[in-house]
């Protein structure tokens, strides 16, 4: 080891130095890297699958260049000189790696750090038509760098993704994630026989990670990690997806998302909870996904959308994954020990993700926000649907089955107490609860029936046949009013949003991940008291004079600008509502699954 340099660990057959790395003392990682080169290399796992891979014509984005080492690697690597692009580093140090690659023969592009698509030329003019593309990065890097490679993940012309520190980096899980949402499951360079082989990593990392794409792991002999779990492909393997699939929030959840992953081309195997309401979803793949289930893999996730309290019921041998939807902030012992039951857990938003971490869930969590079919709420529903039974009154409309937990009651002494029944009002309910009896219902409406602004007020006590006149009915009011005690999601509101309405809203629980307020008028929440005066387990919102007062101002601000032609459209709700659409819901569920699988 001279002053200036220190010469590589590889070898050329006449047993000289590859390389030399100049020599940067001052830096405080300097001395780590020399000693660790001189143990046999820094990044050795990555230089030993280049030498073994890469061929002239092949292109190397080093991301993570640190003193060079890969970079030199790659640009004596013995099967020819590739094209050698470095990013990130100061114009001293690549200046000086690239008069040590021009004393070697070769040359090292430099490369701006920021990963831009319009960058991708750069790459495509020094790729040779047979040549693949090599990256080596950090987990950090790792969700920048794949959306920059999209053109050639898109044309599997990307051969590896070399993570140099997936053993020791926090954003490794995500990064893992990442990997396989575009195709690419990590693996470790081992010793084997004396021979150097990649296999499948599952579990903890090792310090370093190469990411093949999984085309290229042998289907025939798919358990060759420690755990011996086999690598799992959502495209050939697909998933059991146990759901409702009737007219209940989680059938709709459970429809929507089985048809945003057959539009993928998912093989879902569906085992329906209780009865199979065909007209739901226009799907007409849905028997194929019924059928499937006689011949889905044993070892293919098992995910199982329900209740907290009833997620046990899997059949699978392969990872149980519990999907459940919750209100309030607290979990009974049977909850407790259906969600510990499973090896992962999804919930919606990070509010629940918080509610269960403060219950002591100890499960791997995983979030999937649910979303709107924007091709049945929208903003331009058809003016002939839209206009029927439209009057000049401004119309105020609360969709959610009537019970006390949505609040209609509180939305109710709030309208007494914004208007009379000389305003231009009308406050619209479409309330049809299917888990109470005719009289049940009947005595929960009678406030509505019996108040003083009842000529103003319509109680919807049946349920409209699909969600297209749901969509029609929406497109009639001025505002949604969501005076919530606490929500799971509130797929209504986000409905209403995508459809350019005004919404009124609790500001708890988690609709919070889409109501804000850029997009809703929301009416604080200063205290929670115990869900329904203790008769069932947890919190919810407290609703005193303050909320009171918030709402009514709300409702008449509404109404005001109804009146004067300036209640504008919410144009913030549909770009939000453009976001959380069903086919981002499927997305963050492959992801989640992937997780779960690696």
């Amino acid at each position: 080891m001279s002053a200036t340099s220190i010469p590589s660990a590889q070898r050329t057959d006449d047993d000289r130095p590859r390389f030399h790395i100049p020599a940067f003392p001052d830096d405080p990682a300097w001395n780590a890297a020399a000693a660790d080169e001189e143990a046999g290399g820094v990044a050795s796992e990555v230089r030993v699958f280049l030498d073994a891979q890469m061929e002239a014509g092949d292109v190397l984005v080093d991301a993570a260049p640190g003193f060079g080492f890969v970079a030199l690697s790659a640009t004596t690597a013995p099967g020819g000189l590739p094209t050698v692009f470095v990013a990130g580093l100061s114009g001293e140090r690549m200046q000086a790696l690239q008069d040590e690659a021009l004393q070697l023969g070769g040359w090292l592009d430099e490369l701006t750090a920021v990963f831009e698509p319009g960058m991708a030329s750069s790459i495509s003019d020094r790729l040779d038509p047979q040549g693949r593309v090599f990256v080596h990065l950090e987990s950090a890097q790792v969700a920048a760098v794949c959306a920059w490679l999209k053109p050639w993940l898109d044309t599997e012309r990307v051969l590896a993704l070399c993570v140099s520190d997936a053993g020791s980096s926090t954003a490794w899980p995500e990064a893992r994630s990442t990997l396989a949402s575009v195709g690419f499951a990590p693996c470790a360079l081992v010793q084997r026989d004396g021979d150097a082989v990649l296999l499948p990593c599952f579990d903890e990392p090792e310090p370093v990670v190469i990411a093949l794409p999984r085309s290229l792991v042998d289907k025939d002999d798919r358990a060759a990690g420690a755990t011996g779990r086999p690598i799992w492909s959502p495209e050939t393997d697909g998933f059991v997806f146990s759901t409702p699939h009737c007219r209940t929030g989680y059938g709709v959840v459970g429809s929507q998302l089985l048809r945003a992953m057959q539009a993928r081309g998912i093989p879902v195997a569906l085992r329906v909870i209780g009865p199979l309401d065909r007209r739901l979803a226009a799907n007409p793949m849905l028997d194929a996904a019924v059928a499937r289930q006689q011949s889905i893999g044993a070892q293919v996730p098992s995910v199982r959308l329900s209740q907290s309290f009833d997620l046990l019921a899997h059949t699978e041998s392969g990872p149980r994954v519990g999907f459940t939807i919750f209100e309030l902030d607290t979990f009974t012992p049977l909850e407790m020990s259906h969600i510990q039951g499973q090896d992962a857990l999804i919930v919606c938003t990070e509010w629940a993700r918080q509610v269960c971490i403060a219950n002591g869930v100890s499960v791997p969590i995983h979030i999937v926000p649910l979303g709107v079919d924007r091709a049945i709420f929208h903003q331009a529903v058809p003016p002939e649907s839209a206009a029927r039974g439209r009057t000049t009154d401004t119309r105020f409309l609360q969709v959610g089955k009537l019970e006390p937990r949505k609040g209609q009651l509180e939305l109710l002494r709030a309208f007494e107490a914004a208007f009379t029944p000389q305003h231009a009002v009308q406050l619209v309910l479409h309330c049809y609860n299917p888990f109470l009896t005719r009289s049940a219902f009947d005595e929960l409406a009678a406030p509505f029936r019996t108040s003083p602004m009842r000529d103003r007020i319509t109680v919807m006590s049946s349920e409209l046949p699909n969600a297209r006149d749901v969509a029609e009915l929406m497109a009639t009011a001025d505002c949604g009013v969501f005076a919530v005690r606490a929500e799971g999601w509130n797929l209504e509101a986000l409905e209403m949003l995508s459809m350019g309405k005004t919404v009124i809203a609790t500001d708890t629980t988690a609709h919070t991940a889409f109501l804000t307020t850029a997009n809703a008028r929301l009416i604080e929440i200063d205290a929670l008291e115990p869900a329904l005066g203790g008769a069932v387990t947890g919190s919810w919102a407290a609703w005193g004079d303050a909320q009171h007062g918030q709402l009514v101002e709300h409702l008449r601000a509404v109404h005001t600008e109804r009146q004067h032609g300036t209640l504008l459209p919410n144009v913030a709700g549909i770009a939000t509502a453009e976001r959380f659409s069903w086919e981002a819901s499927a997305d963050a569920l492959l992801a989640a699954l992937a997780a779960i699988m690696a």
